[in-house]
Formats: structure tokens, sequence, C-alpha cells
């Protein structure tokens, strides 16, 4: 009994020393990283890529957003693809392309179908030097394309990573969604300071098209309709270490709405999950299973120690423990999602953090599984 208490406190001990060396190195590539300035560029030829899925509730409102964008139009092409929506998406499309001249409507073939075909269709059919993509879903502010343009020609980078945020939560469940998104964009800003690429986010992404298409784009072998951002990021990083920046500024922020509800939010994040894991780099499958074996740690292992300590005296000292990781824990989580939440004006969420990290364990845990071996459901479409 006592060789079980040392070997599960041993492992504890590891994962929690672990842990809080990873994200305390994401607070310190966070902190490092100043604010961007803008200095306005229109030399650069952009084509910003929208795919488009029954977006007929968003669209327009992403779609005005581009075009208040300060930045010339002459310079600018909005390409909208349609993914054989059923409902108003494509003849909403159709109306901002015969009203705008920089707005070109595609649709995906019948025998195509997915983001990564979306996207793929319009850069075949861009003349813009700059990629620049977002979701249909979402919204963003008039310096957004300027930003993005004025880092692209500071830096030369190959592709450059956008901050995201959840914007206008209403209900507490949006609210604690809000912060464990902060905490996702601001990990992958920061682990590109050290020139590791772990995670992004399609909504704010940019690269140039002369990246993509000498990587030959998106991998054909992966067949997922998941991983269209993170996977061509992982390429070009590989290709061109040091050239994947993140772009750390707030007129750089894309808005985009959480999940209203339970199955919504279980159904994006079981894509998100979806990603093969043998694609995922070395890096970032090191970075996932700390994290689940952390959080499957704290979760299941006091459950354990309850059944097997349960009349012995040393379970008060293990629960104490156990407690004791939980704390440390939670201080460095807290850590860095206040600087994350100072960054994107959020801090008033930072209320909900407890009973958020509460409920983190279980999501981590539940979701990694069904995301492993669950089908999920995207837009009224059912994949693997």
């Amino acid at each position: 009994m006592e060789m079980l208490f040392w070997l599960l406190v041993s492992i504890g001990a590891f994962l929690c020393f672990s842990y809080f060396l990873l994200i305390a190195s994401y607070c310190y590539g966070w902190t490092q990283m100043n604010d961007s300035d803008i200095v306005l560029n229109t030399s650069v030829e952009v084509s910003v890529i929208v795919a488009s899925r029954n977006e007929e509730l968003n669209l327009k409102k992403c779609l005005d957003a581009i075009l208040l964008q300060n930045y010339p139009k002459e310079k600018l092409e909005i390409l909208v693809v349609d993914d054989h929506s059923d409902d108003s998406t494509l003849e909403i499309i159709r109306s901002y392309a015969e009203k705008n001249s920089c707005v070109k409507c595609l649709s995906l073939p019948e025998n195509s179908v997915g983001k990564k075909q979306a996207i793929s269709l319009a850069i075949a059919s861009s003349k813009g030097e700059l990629i620049v993509t977002t979701d249909a879903d979402c919204v963003m502010g008039i310096n957004w394309l300027s930003s993005s343009v004025s880092f692209y020609k500071k830096t030369e980078a190959k592709m450059i990573v956008g901050p995201v945020s959840f914007y206008n939560e209403n209900s507490i469940f949006e609210k604690m969604q809000s912060l464990e998104f902060m905490a996702l964009i601001s990990s992958g800003g920061a682990s590109l300071y050290f020139k590791k690429a772990i995670m992004c986010n399609g909504a704010n992404l940019a690269f140039t098209k002369e990246v993509f298409n000498e990587l030959k784009g998106f991998d054909e072998k992966d067949k997922k309709a998941s991983g269209d951002d993170v996977l061509l990021m992982y390429k070009i990083n590989k290709k061109y270490p040091g050239k994947v920046h993140f772009l750390k500024n707030k007129q750089a922020i894309v808005y985009t709405n959480a999940k209203e509800t339970l199955k919504e939010f279980l159904q994006q994040r079981k894509r998100w999950a979806s990603k093969d894991f043998f694609a995922l780099n070395s890096e970032t499958k090191r970075v996932s299973m700390l994290i689940y074996l952390f959080n499957a740690y704290l979760l299941i292992v006091p459950i354990i120690g309850g059944v097997c300590f349960a009349n012995n005296p040393i379970y008060p000292l293990f629960i104490g423990i156990c407690l004791i990781l939980i704390g440390i824990k939670c201080f460095i989580d807290f850590l860095l999602l206040f600087l994350s939440a100072s960054f994107f004006k959020q801090k008033a969420l930072l209320v909900f953090f407890l009973p958020e990290q509460i409920i983190y364990m279980v999501y981590v845990v539940f979701v990694g599984l069904l995301g492993s071996i669950g089908k999920y459901e995207w837009k009224g479409r059912k994949t693997n």
C-alpha cells in the first residue's frame, strides 16, 4: 500500500512540475511579445478567403466588416466559397459580388466538400500575394488587414497567426468558454515566440500564396475535414523555422461567438480534437499528452486513492497532496489567463476561473476520448 502511495505521488509530482514549466514558459513568451505597431503599407495585394456553409445568419456581418477595412479596394479581393449550403448562403454571396467588384463568388463542385477544398479552390483563383483566411461567423475592426500587412512587411513572415476572441458572451457557459479559448490562443501564440508551432485558428490566419503553392497546400493524405489551419502551419514551420509569427495586436483581433448550447460546444471541440494524433508534430503531441495526462490524473487518481487508502492513515496526506497539485495548476493557469485576459480586455471574466477549472478537467478527459473515437456533426454534415 505504501509503495502504491509513493508511486501515485511521484507520478503526480512529475506531471505537475512538467505542466508548471510548460505554462510558465507560455506566460513568459506571451509577455515578451509586444503589441506590434501598425505602419500602413498598401503595396501588397491581399486575397481574403471566406469558406461558407449554411451561414445565412452570419455572413452579411462578416462581409460588411471586411468591406469596411482600412485598405484600398484595388489591392483587395474577397473570395467567398459556398460549400454546398442548403440555405440562402449562396444567394447572399452572389448579391455581394454583384454590388462589390472586389467580391468574388465561388462554389465547390459536387465531388468536392469541406473547408480544405474550399480554401484550395479560392487560392487557385486568387491573385493576391498574401492570403488571409477567416470564417463566415466572424467580424473584425477596420484595421484588421492593415495590421496583418504591416506585420507581414516588417517580419517577412511566411505565415502570420492572428488573435481570435469570443465576444458578446451572455450566459455563464459562454463566458467560461471564452476563458478556455483565451488560454488556447495565448498558448499557441506564446509557443511561436519559441519557434514552436502547436496551434492556430483559421479564423485569423495569413500566409503567402507562394509558400502555399511551394508546399503543395494541404496534405492530400489527410482526409479529415478538420486541420486545415494547424497542419498547414506545421508544414510551413518545418520548411521555414522561425518564419511563422504570432501577431499580438489588439487591432488584429477577429471576433466570433461562443457556442450557445452544450451540444454545439461538444461538436466543435470533438471536431478540433479529431485531427489524427499521428499527424501532429512532436511538440504538439508532447503538449497534448502532458495536458491530458495531468488533468486525467487530477480527476481519476483522488478516486483511486479514496478506494485504496480510505481506511489507511495516509489517506488524509494523499488527499492533501492532491489538493496541493490542484492548487499549483490553478495558480499557473490563472497567471496565463490574467495575461491573456488583459490583452483581450476580458479581465471581468476571471471571476469564473474556479468553476471553469473544475469543469475543464472533466471536459479535457471526456472530449479527448470522443475526439479520437467518435464522429461529429458540423454545419449539418456528419463526418469522421
